[in-house]
């Protein structure tokens, strides 16, 4: 007798950080794909015995040079439905605030944008970047 036995899928973790001042968000233009060129909040991949929040400072210094004192978890969403990953991918979406540091792109990011929402239209920003800044600006004014 033998048994169909399916493997588990590939679930990847991310995560993403919300950066704003007034009425400003802090993009990158990603540098790598999937996206490659687009807008995006500063965030990456969730390495091996890291847990989110741990992963959400380090990204946010590599990608942007800038801490933050406190980061709230806003939503966790998963990016496969948008067909770019191949596999499934959840990212955590944290608001980070009190932002202290030297303002440089790094990492896989090309350059760093402060932008309205208005702004970010006349960009290529991504469609979950343009909803959680809309959704940032409605729960917080």
């Amino acid at each position: 007798m033998t048994q169909d036995i399916s493997p588990l899928p590939i679930i990847a973790h991310g995560v993403s950080m919300i950066c704003r001042n007034e009425d400003r968000f802090l993009l990158v233009k990603r540098g790598k794909e999937p996206l490659k060129g687009s807008l995006a909040f500063p965030g990456g991949g969730v390495e091996a015995g890291e847990g989110g929040e741990e992963a959400a400072h380090r990204e946010l210094m590599e990608e942007t040079g800038l801490c933050c004192k406190i980061l709230r978890l806003v939503d966790t969403i998963d990016l496969s439905k948008e067909g770019l990953y191949g596999k499934t991918y959840n990212l955590s979406i944290y608001r980070a605030l009190d932002l202290s540091g030297q303002e440089q792109a790094g990492d896989d990011a090309v350059s760093l944008h402060w932008l309205t929402i208005e702004e970010m239209l006349s960009y290529p920003a991504t469609v979950s970047t343009l909803a959680f800044a809309r959704r940032i600006l409605q729960e917080e004014g």
